[in-house]
């Protein structure tokens, strides 16, 4: 694919080790970057847009009410690498709209993508899929062939982490609901690690994904509001 040219707008720069301690060579000229390189590959399989690659500083809230829940993402964050490897579930959920339910799912995906780039085969690793998003063209899949819904359907049982952002947002059709159910089902049955965020409360969230459902991922979920 020939060599790279990166520059300031490199999403990578803020957490490149060169970078910050003053090797920048990469601003001025076209070098490849097996770091850049591997992460790119990995980041477009994981179907994260180039804005939500970029790093995000996360802090606590003013008033530190938060301050529990951040330290308990920060653990999973440091040791993300044993979290995948035993298999272990996150249900992050708030009914309160924009305050980093999803930044953070989209951070531990980046963790991970970092601990592991360089010793990583070209395949897709994580996935992050927009329920609502994924139901809709799942739905327009039927009579019109959906890249989107083929690539999730080739790689979800393969992929270390799954992040299903905004689950239950949306009311799903039977067909829709079964569809999710299994991907779900065979992945912790598989080992897999989920990652769960929602804007519903508990209740709200079990009328809409039913019993079965729910139970699974709340009794096999770390759970943190």
């Amino acid at each position: 694919m020939g060599d790279i040219k990166l520059s300031d707008e490199c999403y990578l720069s803020d957490t490149c080790w060169k970078f910050q301690n003053s090797d920048k060579s990469c601003k001025e000229t076209t070098i490849f970057c097996p770091r850049f390189f591997r992460l790119n590959y990995l980041y477009d399989q994981s179907l994260l847009s180039v804005k939500q690659r970029q790093h995000t500083a996360l802090r606590l809230d003013a008033d530190g009410t938060d301050l529990n829940q951040f330290n308990r993402l920060k653990a999973i964050e440091e040791n993300i690498e044993s979290f995948v490897s035993s298999g272990s579930h996150l249900y992050l959920h708030s009914p309160i709209s924009g305050n980093g339910k999803t930044e953070w799912s989209i951070r531990l995906l980046q963790s991970y993508l970092n601990k592991i780039w360089f010793k990583s085969d070209l395949r897709c690793r994580v996935l992050f899929i927009s329920v609502p998003r994924y139901l809709i063209s799942l739905k327009e899949s039927i009579t019109t062939p959906s890249e989107y819904v083929d690539h999730i359907k080739k790689n979800i049982f393969n992929a270390d982490i799954v992040v299903f952002d905004e689950i239950g947002i949306k009311a799903a059709t039977t067909f829709e609901f079964e569809n999710l159910l299994n991907f779900i089902n065979t992945r912790i049955d598989m080992g897999k690690t989920n990652i769960y965020t929602s804007n519903l409360t508990s209740q709200e969230l079990n009328d809409r994904l039913g019993s079965r459902l729910y139970s699974r991922i709340l009794n096999l979920s770390v759970d943190i509001e």
